[in-house]
């Protein structure tokens, strides 16, 4: 008997940043239109450069071919402070009349607190609300990945909440889940192995971590490619970070603690890592999301992390990440995460969290919705 799958044409294009020239948003997108297509449904994409925002405005041509527009969005992801979106979605929203879904990886607040001077604080925030408010205007439909982002969206910059849809950071699924102690081997590891792994940034704190790394014991595993040209937006304060952090463990002598591997990390050995870890350590600051926890939950690693609102939001459904107050050392919530008890129930929550959130459940909410926006006039 044969089996005839039927694929469903959409007039859709989802645009979002070159891998080359950015990481995480891009992997979320690829990843996330092959689940797509997985359930039958065909949309096109686009790419362009990250921080060149004319490598995006010259393929407006193209865009302008199809009547839904899936923009993925993060505030300076066309360079110049974010400026080219007012031109962008005034082009393809309000002069064109299409159809605009966003999808916005981070919702910043006004009360979000920033490093450097007062009136560079007020410009960036006063460009943010414009931004937004921008948003608001020229789009029908925008996708958040956690609901502090829409009650930010709704309370902070009056977009109606109707506009709003929720839409968890899905999970990769068929990741191999490789024997932990062999992984470990493979890397020269041993004992308890607890990952940092990413962008080295202020914003995620590797830092605070370092600061404890005598009684957290090792090994603190830290894995960046620093020096990496993509998502080069701001080199010299990342350079200056990585710098930091190296001193902390320096001065410290926690050099029998804390290892760093600064290379250029492949696909799979990216996954071997996360394979060898015990706990995937993510003390951010801010309000940001994290597309390290979803990979975390692609091989179902529990995870230790600060208690910002997007890790809260997740720690009060789901037992497969524990926060820590900002009046606690990470020591603390490391050490009771792992007594085997407590370790053995974050393992079968980060199962629950995958079966609930993996791609092939948020491909379908997906889909769901750009149906719907399809048969509106």
């Amino acid at each position: 008997m044969k089996i005839f799958w039927i694929y469903y044409k959409m007039d859709t294009i989802m645009v979002y940043p070159h891998p080359k020239t950015e990481k995480g948003i891009s992997a979320y997108s690829i990843n996330l239109i092959e689940s797509l297509k997985e359930q039958g449904l065909i949309i096109k994409e686009e790419t362009f450069i990250s921080g060149k925002f004319f490598s995006l405005f010259k393929k407006i041509p193209n865009l302008l071919k199809y009547n839904i527009i899936h923009l993925q969005h993060e505030y300076n992801l066309l360079g110049l402070y974010g400026t080219p979106y007012f031109f962008l979605l005034n082009i393809l929203g309000k002069i064109f009349r299409k159809k605009i879904i966003i999808t916005m990886h981070t919702v910043l607040s006004q009360s979000q607190e920033f490093t450097g001077s007062k009136l560079k604080t007020f410009l960036r925030k006063l460009l943010y609300k414009k931004q937004n408010k921008c948003i608001n205007k020229n789009s029908k439909l925008i996708i958040v990945h956690a609901q502090f982002f829409k009650d930010i969206l709704v309370e902070e910059y009056n977009i109606p909440k109707e506009k709003i849809k929720v839409i968890p950071h899905g999970i990769i699924k068929n990741i191999s889940q490789l024997d932990k102690e062999q992984a470990k081997k493979d890397l020269n590891l041993l004992g308890n192995v607890f990952l940092m792994i990413g962008g080295m940034i202020p914003d995620h704190g590797m830092d605070i971590v370092l600061k404890e790394a005598d009684k957290i014991g090792k090994t603190i595993l830290v894995v960046s490619n620093p020096f990496s040209t993509t998502n080069d937006r701001n080199s010299k304060k990342r350079k200056n970070y990585v710098r930091l952090c190296e001193e902390i463990v320096k001065k410290n002598r926690f050099e029998k603690e804390v290892r760093f591997d600064f290379k250029k990390i492949p696909n799979d050995l990216w996954w071997k890592y996360f394979n060898a870890s015990d706990l995937v350590l993510l003390p951010y600051k801010g309000g940001i999301g994290s597309g390290i926890f979803a990979d975390a939950m692609a091989v179902r690693k529990p995870v230790v992390a600060s208690n910002i609102k997007y890790f809260k939001e997740i720690s009060n459904k789901y037992g497969c990440i524990k926060t820590v107050e900002s009046t606690q050392p990470f020591s603390h919530t490391i050490n009771k995460v792992m007594n085997p008890k407590n370790y053995e129930k974050m393992i079968k929550e980060c199962q629950r969290y995958f079966d609930e959130n993996n791609l092939t459940v948020v491909a379908k909410k997906y889909m769901a919705l750009y149906k719907e926006e399809e048969n509106k006039k």
